[in-house]
Order: structure tokens, then C-alpha cells, then sequence
């Protein structure tokens, strides 16, 4: 009787261990959100919507509950409130206190355990870095130009001691779902071959991740247009709503393919020098082709004037869905491509004095 006791005890357990959840069940005791509606936003093509909410009230718990398939990163958002929680969401029980600004998130969650892991190692910087948003908010408020400038460049390196702390956790934590958000943040600064490297490194249970499909096609495009490999033929309309194509201004010059926006304030800072380059080595057989991230028309018009740029440009107005940027796997602008004379891709992110030297040795 004892031994079918234990038998029947270690089946209860077996079960128990095997069974799978069919839906999350996130229960909310966030600080200062009595009487507010919180949402659980995904992502769609680039765009935020509600994948579920609940209104918090006192006579019932604040409580979601829906099916999900796999992982899926989410961001949990409170009415009226400033910034989110991000998430790893699965079929897993979920408790959440603390403030918006700072959760305490349990779960059963691998996933989000994970993520609670690399949250905890990326704190200290991500405390001052949030320090450092303020105070410059607050320095661009008092129009202190030389305090924003200090304090952009304790920004700056901070930013570059997260960028090192992210390789580092990649490399170390290649079963770590957290692994895929690093690599997202920083995979633009890569080469093909780098980023290669580390997907494969990954495991393959983290490849069933958004982050992780975005990143592949993004390195399939890389590849396509990686340096010594033909640039690929593409048209957008130009301000004047005509088509034009990169080979009609190709045509045997040299050409840089510019990928920028109205909206980054990288591509704008960069634009007095490219107008002086373009300036210097026009004449000589070298054009510039501007294609823009925009969404806005007349942003995109008035930067060209108010840049001076005087070379052709060419947009659909789709933002981060632009045709020539997923050509391209551009990850970031500014983002250049230099073409040879004869339409071979000869390298890529050229600026300034490298950007000079190459032209220079082109023509």
C-alpha cells in the first residue's frame, strides 16, 4: 500500500511538472494607478497597440488574463503615465508591485526572469543615465549651453558602458532571453560578419523572439548589399513626386548613397560637412543620392532647403518601413553607402575626413 502511495504521488508530480499553462495571468499592485486603466501594448509593423487592459478599481483585483503563443516582448503602460514597463509575456503567472519607474516584477517566467536578471546588472547605469535625461532637461529649459554639453558627454559614456556591458552579457548568456534585447540595442554598430557571429551564438530557443527574426532579415539584406557586391537597384519619388532610381544617378560616377531624416538630429549635424564634400568633388564625378525616413512631406522639404542639400533626394514618406532602408538592412541613420564607378559597393558609415580619403581615392 505505501509503495502504491509513492507511485501514485510521483505521477501527481510528473503531471504537475509537465503541464503547460493555456493563457499568462498577470496580477497588478502598481503604486498610484487607482481609478486608471492599465494596457499591455505589442508591437505591429512598428506600431503600439493594445493587446490587453484592465482598469484598476478597489473591489477587484487588477488581473489580466489572455493566450499568447511562445514569447513575446510587451510593454505594460498606466493611463495619463510617462514611460513602461517592457515585458517578456508567455503562458506564466506573473505578480507585479513597485512603481511604473521601478517594478518588482515575480514570475514563473523564464523569460522574464531573465530579463529581471539583466535589469538588475544594467541598474546602476540606467539610474544615472535617467538622472542625466532630467538634468539635461533641465539645462536645455535654462538654456545653459555649456552644462548641456557636459552632460551630454557623461550621457554619451554612459551610453558606451551599457554598449560594453550588453557584449559582454551576450557572449556570456547565450540561453538568456535577455541576450536578444542586448544584441537588438547594439547590433547597428556591427559588420555583417559580426552580426552573424552572434546570432548563430544564440540558442535556438530564443530565435522564436520578434527581436530575433528582425535582426536575421535585417543580416540577409546586410549580405545582399555587403561590401564588394553590386549596389541593388532601387526608386522612390523625389520632392516633386517624379521617380527616380539609384542607377539613373549612378551612371558611372561615384556615388554615396544618404540615408537620413528631418527628425534625426545625428543626420542633421552631419549635413553642413557632407554639403561641403559634395561641394568639393562634384565637379569631379561624384553625386549623392539623399534617401529619407521621413513620414512628413513638408519636414523632409524644409530640411532639404534649410540643410542647403543640394543633390537629388528620394523618399515614399514610410519611416523605418522605407523601401531603400530595408534594401539596405540599414539598422541606423545616418547610415551612407559608397558605390565605385563601377557600381561596386566599396564600403559603408564613411564620414567626415574617411569619407574624404575614400572619394578621393575613387575618383
Amino acid at each position: 500500500m505505501r509503495q502504491l502511495i509513492f507511485i501514485l504521488l510521483a505521477i501527481v508530480v510528473i503531471h504537475s511538472c509537465n503541464e503547460t499553462k493555456e493563457s499568462y495571468t498577470i496580477e497588478l499592485n502598481l503604486e498610484g494607478t487607482e481609478g486608471k486603466w492599465l494596457k499591455l501594448m505589442g508591437l505591429e509593423d512598428r506600431n503600439y497597440v493594445v493587446f490587453d487592459s484592465v482598469l484598476v478599481n478597489t473591489e477587484n483585483p487588477a488581473v489580466m488574463s489572455k493566450n499568447v503563443e511562445g514569447v513575446t516582448t510587451m510593454y505594460l503602460t498606466v493611463e495619463d503615465g510617462q514611460g513602461s514597463i517592457q515585458m517578456f509575456i508567455e503562458n506564466a503567472d506573473y505578480h507585479i508591485s513597485g512603481t511604473l519607474e521601478d517594478p518588482v516584477i515575480k514570475t514563473g517566467s523564464k523569460a522574464q526572469n531573465d530579463m529581471n536578471a539583466y535589469n538588475d546588472i544594467l541598474k546602476p547605469i540606467t539610474d544615472k543615465m535617467s538622472e542625466l535625461r532630467t538634468a539635461l532637461q533641465a539645462a536645455y529649459d535654462g538654456d545653459d549651453q555649456a552644462r548641456s554639453d557636459s552632460l551630454r558627454d557623461a550621457y554619451y559614456q554612459l551610453y558606451e558602458e551599457q554598449g560594453a556591458i550588453d557584449s559582454a552579457y551576450i557572449v556570456e548568456n547565450p540561453t538568456s532571453f535577455a541576450s536578444v534585447l542586448a544584441l537588438r540595442g547594439t547590433f547597428y554598430m556591427l559588420d555583417e560578419e559580426q552580426l552573424e557571429v552572434l546570432l548563430t551564438s544564440l540558442d535556438p530557443s530564443l530565435h522564436q523572439l520578434e527581436e530575433y527574426s528582425y535582426m536575421n532579415g535585417k543580416l540577409e539584406r546586410m549580405k545582399a548589399v555587403a561590401i564588394g557586391q553590386r549596389y541593388t537597384d532601387f526608386g522612390l519619388e523625389t520632392p516633386e513626386g517624379e521617380m527616380l532610381k539609384v542607377s539613373e544617378v549612378h551612371n558611372g560616377n561615384v556615388l554615396l548613397i544618404d540615408f537620413w531624416a528631418s527628425w534625426c538630429g545625428p543626420c542633421r549635424r552631419a549635413n553642413p560637412e557632407v554639403v561641403e564634400i559634395y561641394q568639393e568633388y562634384h565637379d569631379k564625378g561624384f553625386e549623392i543620392l539623399g534617401v529619407s525616413l521621413d513620414r512628413d512631406s513638408a519636414s523632409w522639404v524644409k530640411a532639404i532647403a534649410d540643410d542647403l542639400l543640394t543633390w537629388h533626394q528620394i523618399s515614399d514618406l514610410q519611416y523605418w518601413n522605407s523601401k531603400g532602408a530595408e534594401l539596405y538592412g540599414v539598422p541606423s541613420i545616418p547610415h551612407t553607402v559608397l558605390i565605385n564607378r563601377e557600381g561596386i559597393i566599396i564600403d559603408k558609415k564613411l564620414h567626415g575626413d574617411d569619407l574624404r580619403a575614400a572619394i578621393e581615392e575613387l575618383l
